[in-house]
C-alpha cells in the first residue's frame, strides 16, 4: 500500500514537471510574439517620426524625374545670294566670271531643350515644414539635344546660277545647312517654350511631393 502512494506521488509530480515545462513555452512562445509586435509597432512609429529630408527628396527628384524636356522643331529656309554682302576685290580678267548664283534649302531643327534635374545640388530643395511643401529652384534650362536631318531632300531646293557661275553644288548647300543650323541654335529658346517646360516640371515635382506625404511643391525663381 505504501508502494502505491510513492507510486502516486512520483506520478503526480512528473506530471507537475510536464505542466511546468509546457506552461514556459506558451509563455515564451507569447513573449516572443509581443516582441515582434512591439518591434514593429516601433519601427513604423520611427518611419513616420522621420520625414524625408532634402537629401532622400534630392536623391527621389534624380531618380523619378531625370529630364523634364519638350520638343520643338524650327523650321527656316536658308537663303544664300553670292551678291548678298558687297566687297572689293581685284582680279584677273581672264579668270573673272560674271554672273551670280543663288540658293534656297529648307532646314528643318528638331531640338530638346528643358531641365536636366541631375544638375539640382542640395541648395536646390528645401522643406517647408509649416505649409508642409517642398520648396525647389529649378536648374538652369539647357538644350538637351538637337540637330537636322542629314541627308538633302533636293526636290526642296532650289539653285540659280546665271553668266559664267559655277551651279551650286553639294559642299555649298551642306555649308548653307550648317550655317542656317548655327544661327537657329542662337535663337532664344527660353523665350520660346521657357513657359511649357516650367509647367511639365511644375506638375512632376507636384506629384512626386504628394507621393512623399507633402501637400505639393513650389518653383522658386
Amino acid at each position: 500500500m505504501a508502494n502505491d502512494k510513492y507510486f502516486v506521488f512520483l506520478h503526480h509530480k512528473s506530471a507537475s514537471k510536464f505542466m511546468n515545462k509546457r506552461s514556459i513555452i506558451i509563455l515564451t512562445t507569447i513573449i516572443c510574439i509581443l516582441a515582434i509586435i512591439s518591434f514593429s509597432w516601433l519601427f513604423e512609429k520611427r518611419n513616420e517620426a522621420q520625414p524625408p529630408t532634402p537629401t532622400s527628396i534630392l536623391s527621389t527628384i534624380r531618380q523619378e524625374a531625370d529630364l523634364v524636356a519638350t520638343e520643338v522643331t524650327i523650321r527656316k529656309i536658308a537663303y544664300y545670294d553670292s551678291n548678298r554682302h558687297e566687297h572689293f576685290s581685284l582680279a584677273d580678267p581672264s579668270t573673272w566670271k560674271y554672273g551670280e548664283r543663288k540658293c534656297i534649302v529648307p532646314v528643318e531643327v528638331k531640338i530638346k531643350y528643358g531641365y536636366d534635374l541631375r544638375d539640382m545640388t542640395l541648395e536646390n530643395v528645401k522643406v517647408n515644414d509649416s505649409l508642409r511643401v517642398i520648396e525647389v529652384t529649378l536648374p538652369q534650362p539647357k538644350v538637351i539635344d538637337a540637330g537636322y536631318e542629314t541627308s538633302v531632300d533636293y526636290d526642296k531646293v532650289v539653285c540659280i546660277s546665271t553668266g559664267l557661275r559655277d551651279q551650286v553644288g553639294h559642299e555649298t548647300i551642306e555649308k548653307i545647312r550648317s550655317q542656317a543650323y548655327e544661327a537657329v541654335m542662337k535663337e532664344d529658346f527660353q523665350e520660346l517654350v521657357g513657359h511649357e517646360i516650367r509647367n511639365n516640371a511644375q506638375t512632376l515635382l507636384n506629384s512626386l511631393a504628394v507621393s512623399l506625404g507633402f501637400e505639393g511643391c513650389t518653383i522658386r525663381n
